[in-house]
């Protein structure tokens, strides 16, 4: 088991995931959004090969239009 934070907020997983897996897993859209890991971006052609590490901190933005 790990331990991670999510947009703020500490989540336990139960294995070691890639970051692709992490957000498949909470049910994010990958339409729109920008996601950085440990204050990096990481493109979504990484996300399937960046894996997460214990007390990594993850945030994850979406584009919002406005004017």
């Amino acid at each position: 088991m790990i331990t991670i934070e999510f947009n703020g907020e500490r989540l336990e997983l139960a294995a070691a995931l890639t970051l692709q897996q992490l957000l498949e897993q909470q049910q994010h859209n990958p339409n729109g959004i920008a996601v950085v890991v440990n204050g990096n971006i990481v493109s979504r052609s990484d996300w399937a090969n960046t894996p997460l590490s214990e007390q990594a901190k993850v945030k994850v933005f979406r584009a919002i239009a406005g004017g």
